[in-house]
């Protein structure tokens, strides 16, 4: 996987020599040393890829789930790096903590160096699917549930619920750029919707785009999104939606993306598969 990664920094170079109208994107490697991986996150400063692994086997010992994370720049891997988890969902983080769903039941809190445990956040209700997570600049958190197709916040550990049902149903992704925070849904539905923060007001900006997962942003005011049945999206105002890659000749499942911050490298988790890839992403600006 280091040397893997070594060429990925070397494509990087080279990419800016070919014109191009629209975003594209180029696989730069292919990894199985994964377990059910449903979700990837980037670290702020975009050097640790933190990957959620759902062991799934019937005959597995109660929280054999476990986050691995990769160094991007050097390639060192610890493939459980933090452990004893039922299965980790939707991740994110700043700078002391990263913070993930932990089998739809729960909100967890580990040490962004260490691994340790931190903190444990139960929702106010049972039956729950939580399942993406995200922070604002104020280090509140934004849980979707997809079960009750619903977005709450988290503050202080009060859990407050934004939205429910209507174009939130199968709430799925979720991500705060630049002050808004973006939902997609799946079950079908392949809804994109952006939330005002200061108004609670809502825009539907894409619909009926198949069973949408993941949703990160590209650095520079659009977004990249993953499609469950297989297809990695970008979207900007301006252009609305391109695809990036239909996995053409492959029946293969795309969730949870995790990007670094300026939308260069995608990181695609494949659960049915055991699998992660890199993906570099241009831009016709670059």
């Amino acid at each position: 996987m280091k040397s893997l990664f070594v060429v990925l920094l070397a494509l990087s170079a080279i990419s800016s020599a070919y014109a191009q109208a629209a975003p594209a994107s180029f696989q730069i490697w292919r990894s199985d040393n994964f377990s059910s991986p449903e979700a990837v996150y980037i670290s702020d400063d975009g050097v640790w890829a933190y990957i959620g692994n759902q062991v799934t086997d019937e005959n597995a010992p109660d929280r054999s789930s476990y986050i691995s994370r990769l160094n991007l720049q050097t390639g060192a891997f610890t493939a459980r790096w933090s452990d004893g988890l039922d299965g980790p969902l939707g991740i994110t983080g700043n700078q002391d903590s990263l913070i993930f769903s932990d089998r739809g039941e729960r909100l967890v809190s580990v040490d962004i160096n260490t691994g340790e445990l931190q903190d444990v956040w139960m929702p106010p209700y049972e039956d729950s699917v939580l399942n993406d997570v995200t922070l604002d600049a104020l280090g509140r958190i934004y849980v979707t549930d997809t079960r009750a197709g619903a977005l709450w916040r988290v503050e202080d550990g009060a859990w407050t619920r934004l939205f429910m049902g209507g174009d939130f149903a199968s709430a799925n992704g979720v991500e705060y750029v630049d002050g808004w925070i973006y939902v997609v849904t799946s079950g079908g539905h392949g809804k994109l919707i952006r939330i005002d923060l200061e108004t609670l007001t809502p825009i539907l900006l894409v619909e009926d785009e198949g069973s949408l997962d993941g949703v990160v942003t590209d650095g520079r005011g659009g977004l990249i999104l993953s499609d469950i049945p297989g297809r990695l999206l970008h979207w900007s105002e301006a252009n609305g939606l391109t695809v990036l890659d239909e996995f053409a000749g492959e029946e293969i499942m795309l969730n949870s993306i995790g990007g670094t911050p300026d939308g260069r490298y995608i990181f695609a988790p494949h659960w049915r598969e055991n699998q992660v890839s890199a993906f570099q992403i241009t831009y016709p600006e670059d």
